[in-house]
């Protein structure tokens, strides 16, 4: 079976892998930025700054809406 994906070309200077799944999503999905990684293996062999013209392919798949719950701490009532 083959996964569904997007190809999403480099075009600017100091562009890190979570600018690129937010300026495509305008979110950070749990998880998905691990998804990413897992897709494109050599993504974690560069910088954290993307090269211009490398291409990064983001998988396309029911992205979940469900943020990790997490009890909230109120330091002032």
């Amino acid at each position: 079976m083959t996964e569904k994906f997007i190809a999403e070309t480099i075009k600017s200077e100091h562009m890190t892998l979570s600018q690129v799944i937010w300026r495509l999503l305008r979110r950070q999905p749990v998880g998905y930025f691990e998804r990413v990684l897992a897709f494109n293996q050599d993504l974690s062999l560069q910088s954290p700054f993307l090269t211009v013209g490398s291409i990064v392919k983001l998988p396309v798949e029911e992205i979940s809406d469900q943020a990790k719950k997490s009890d909230v701490i109120r330091l002032w009532d």
